[in-house]
């Protein structure tokens, strides 16, 4: 399997500055301890660790074969450990409101206690989340959310000192609407990686895409010279493929909109062999159990055995070929040319 990027001079850079960072966290641990208390000791040691999870957001993926696949294996921790942290702190903004509208009430333990609670769960759920992007198995949009993610944490961190100041629970009520809005914003970011857009499922943007499609025509196959792969091959690869693996979301560094693109491939190498559809890392993929971790699609609908049966053959003997040069058998897969 290729190096997902080289460790070029600023990234070692990087490196030695995060590993000088460390030493220094424990220094100021330390040193803290002895002046201060244990309470100042946390206060610096969340700011530092979110130092350090800042700096690695800008590190590039850099993973081998061997690695990947422990990297793949923390990072599936993350779907389960992201809800910790958004339920926890929405427990502790109830508490807050509920407290907002009963002056009499004594919150303060509980916000310190759900404040906590939000910022550590956060802290893993962010470092399994890290462990998926160092994998290089998703595309650039595991940035912005990474990054969304890790200002979430720091208004977490801000929110909790200044609750220790002793700060009015209005201007509180104010803060927590800062850290909520980041939360919705990142969780949002996070949705659009596993779901894609969620403005693509407008109700009328999906009918117009409908009526667009139906007021195309339906031409003859001697009349129609479109590919093979425009006609019948990417509507699959559509249905199937390109919520990971489309231009924006290109997980692996894989896009599949293209002949091209999947010849070329990513981080595993070239995703197809022309001629030689067994040695085809595609069809290798879709044939694995579905359960292995390795299968794709991930997650259904999964890739019929007509389908992939006609996959086969056009990796084998259908590239750069015309649908009126489609076996008779998988003649349903062609989709009607529009205008």
């Amino acid at each position: 399997m290729k190096q997902v990027g080289m460790i070029n001079r600023t990234q070692r850079a990087l490196l030695n500055s995060m590993r000088c960072g460390c030493v220094f966290w424990l220094q100021c641990v330390q040193r803290s301890y002895k002046q201060v208390g244990k309470m100042n000791v946390l206060k610096e040691g969340k700011l530092w660790l979110l130092l350090l999870l800042g700096a690695a957001t800008q590190l590039t993926p850099l993973s081998s074969e061997t690695s990947l696949q422990w990297l793949l294996f923390v990072g599936k921790f993350h779907p389960m450990l992201v809800h910790f942290p958004l339920g926890l702190w929405v427990a502790t903004a109830l508490v807050l409101w509920v407290g907002l509208r009963s002056p009499a009430l004594v919150i303060e333990p509980w916000l310190r206690g759900g404040t906590k609670a939000s910022f550590w769960s956060g802290f893993f759920t962010f470092l399994t989340g890290l462990m998926l992007y160092f994998s290089g198995t998703y595309g650039e949009e595991i940035v912005p959310h990474m990054l969304a993610a890790w200002v979430f944490l720091v208004s977490l961190f801000v929110f909790d000192v200044v609750l220790e100041k002793g700060v009015g629970m209005k201007k509180m009520g104010w803060l927590a609407l800062v850290v909520t809005g980041m939360m919705g914003y990142a969780g949002h970011l996070g949705g659009v990686i596993t779901h894609g857009d969620l403005f693509e499922s407008l109700p009328w943007e999906v009918q117009a895409t409908t009526e667009t499609s139906e007021e195309g025509t339906v031409l003859e196959n001697h009349q129609d010279d479109r590919s093979v792969f425009t006609a019948a091959v990417y509507p699959i690869l559509d249905d199937k493929c390109l919520l990971c693996h489309a231009d924006r979301r290109a997980r692996a560094e894989l896009t599949m909109t293209t002949e091209a693109a999947i010849l070329k491939g990513g981080v595993s190498g070239a995703a197809m062999i022309a001629g030689q559809a067994e040695a085809s890392m595609l069809i290798q993929r879709i044939q694995l159990p579905e359960d292995d971790p390795l299968h794709m699609p991930l997650t259904e609908p999964f890739v019929t055995p007509d389908e992939e049966a006609f996959l086969i053959w056009w990796i084998n003997e259908g590239l750069n070929k015309k649908i009126y040069e489609i076996p008779v058998q998988f003649a349903s897969f062609i989709q009607p040319m529009t205008e």
